[in-house]
């Protein structure tokens, strides 16, 4: 549910037209990757992923809150 959230709150957010609107869809987007870190530690506790598989997926959840992290930064910068 919580990755179902970061790509839906990122398309409701994109489809806002005030700035405050998409940094609130943003900020919930970035939330939900924090959501997922210790999911994927219960999955590696279940024997659902490996520890690499866990290591490899939290790496790629930082650099996506980093992305959208850029995209609520940036909505400053912008005319909207």
């Amino acid at each position: 549910r919580a990755t179902l959230s970061i790509a839906t709150n990122l398309a409701e957010g994109n489809g806002r037209f005030t700035k405050a609107d998409r940094r609130n869809f943003f900020t919930i987007a970035r939330g939900s990757t924090q959501e997922c870190v210790p999911l994927l530690e219960v999955a590696r506790r279940r024997g659902f992923i490996d520890k690499g598989m866990n290591a490899e997926l939290r790496t790629k959840l930082e650099e996506i809150a980093k992305m959208i992290s850029g995209l609520i930064n940036g909505l400053d910068n912008r005319k909207i």
